[in-house]
């Protein structure tokens, strides 16, 4: 009988260790990717991504595209966004023109990946995929 009760209780616990597992993403962030090229000290392009999640999974983010060594500064795109089985469309338009892009942005533990999903119509500077890192506060 305390046998059958200790396998209830280590049940139970393992179900709320998956069920918070869920969302051990903060609530709110910053993550980056930076690319180098040519063994350059100065990175080609920083991809970023700021988000805050409220407790109803309500999302309010920025993302940021600096390439061309800083050249090109597509930012801030603002959005606003809910976030469904840790992934969140985003629905933007790039600060050069480019209007009704569509990305996805996945949780994967403690990194987000972006997958541009539609590119914007007209110009934009932003990334078809990343893996995004957390930075270090």
């Amino acid at each position: 009988m305390k046998i059958n009760c200790i396998f209830k209780i280590l049940f139970i616990l393992l179900f709320l260790f998956n069920f918070n597992y869920l969302h051990a993403l903060p609530k709110e962030g910053s993550w980056t990717e930076e690319i180098y090229t040519d063994n350059n000290e100065v990175p080609y392009s920083i991809f970023s991504i700021e988000l805050k999640i409220d407790d109803n999974d309500n999302v309010h983010g920025e993302v940021c595209s600096i390439i061309q060594y800083g050249n090109k500064i597509d930012c801030p795109i603002l959005f606003s966004s809910t976030l469904i089985d840790n992934k969140i469309k985003v629905h933007f338009d790039s600060t050069f023109g480019g209007v009704n892009g569509l990305a996805v942005i996945t949780i994967q533990g403690n990194n987000l990946s972006w997958d541009l999903i539609h590119a914007p119509e007209g110009e934009y500077y932003l990334v078809k995929k990343a893996l995004l890192l957390p930075e270090k506060n």
